[in-house]
C-alpha cells in the first residue's frame, strides 16, 4: 500500500502555478498575507486516490490515469481544503473526469511552453505588433476580401469552436490587408524579415500539430507562444497576426 507522501515546497510552488494561484474547482485564492508573510490555504490533492477503496476501485476501472505512480506529481492538483474535501468525499465520476480533464490541459500546455525557447520568432515583428496596439487603425479594406477571407472556412475543422472561427474571421476582414501593408513597410527596412517571419510561424504550427489535434489550442497556443517570445506582446494584438497567417497558409 503507497504511503502518503506531502509535496516538497518546490512542488507546491508548482502545484499553485499550475492554477494560477485559485481553485480550479471555485476560483478562491489559495495564498493569503499575514503578517507580513504569504501562507498557502491549498492542498495537493490525489486526483487518482493514493489508496483507493474497492468501492473507488469499481467506480474508476474504466477511467484513465495521468500517471502509474499515484504519487507523482501528474497525479496532483492544488485545491483549496473544502473543495478537496467535497472531491474525496464521496468521489465521483463526474468530479474525477473534472479533475483529470483540467490536470491533462495543465500538463500539454507545460509541454508546449517547454519548446517556446526553442523556437524563436524574428523580434522586428514587435514592430507589426506595436503598430496594431498603438497607432489608431481607420478601416479601409477593400471588399475583394471579404470573399477571399474564407479560405477560413475550408480550413477549419470541427475542433475550432464557432466563437474562436468568427473571430478570426473578422480578424482577417479588417486587418488582413492593414497588416500586410506593415509587414511591406517592415520589408524595406529589414529586407526578407516578411519570409524568415512566415518561416517561422509555419515551423513551429506544424511542430504543434504533431502533438496536438484541436485548432482551438493550436491557435491558443500561437498566439501566447508570439506573445511571450516579443516581451509579452498584447495578446489580442498577437492573435490578429496568427488570424492573419491563418490567412496567408502558414497555419491550419
Amino acid at each position: 500500500m503507497p504511503k502518503r507522501r506531502k509535496p516538497t515546497d518546490n512542488e507546491n510552488a508548482i502545484l499553485l502555478a499550475e492554477v494560477e494561484n485559485m481553485c480550479p474547482l471555485c476560483a478562491k485564492s489559495l495564498m493569503y498575507e499575514k503578517g507580513g508573510k504569504k501562507h498557502k490555504i491549498f492542498e495537493g490533492a490525489h486526483i487518482y486516490p493514493l489508496n483507493p477503496t474497492e468501492e473507488e476501485k469499481e467506480l474508476l476501472k474504466d477511467e484513465e490515469k495521468l500517471h502509474g505512480d499515484v504519487n507523482n506529481l501528474d497525479n496532483f492538483i492544488a485545491l483549496c481544503r473544502d473543495c478537496h474535501k467535497k472531491f474525496d468525499n464521496p468521489r465521483t465520476v463526474d468530479d474525477y473526469r473534472k479533475l483529470f480533464s483540467i490536470k491533462k490541459n495543465i500538463l500539454s500546455k507545460n509541454e508546449t511552453r517547454a519548446k517556446y525557447h526553442d523556437y524563436q520568432i524574428e523580434t522586428e515583428i514587435k514592430e507589426v505588433i506595436t503598430v496594431l496596439v498603438e497607432e489608431e487603425f481607420h478601416e479601409d479594406t477593400p471588399n475583394e476580401l471579404e470573399l477571399n477571407a474564407l479560405k477560413l472556412n475550408e480550413k477549419a475543422n470541427e475542433t475550432l469552436t464557432k466563437i474562436t472561427k468568427r473571430r478570426i474571421r473578422n480578424e482577417i476582414r479588417e486587418y488582413y490587408l492593414y497588416i500586410q501593408q506593415q509587414f511591406i513597410i517592415l520589408d524595406s527596412q529589414y529586407p526578407e524579415s516578411f519570409n524568415r517571419i512566415a518561416l517561422q510561424v509555419k515551423l513551429f504550427y506544424s511542430i504543434l500539430r504533431k502533438s496536438e489535434s484541436s485548432q482551438e489550442v493550436i491557435y491558443g497556443q500561437l498566439t501566447e507562444w508570439l506573445s511571450k517570445k516579443t516581451g509579452n506582446s498584447s495578446l489580442g494584438a498577437c492573435g490578429i497576426i496568427i488570424s492573419f497567417f491563418i490567412q496567408n497558409c502558414e497555419v491550419f
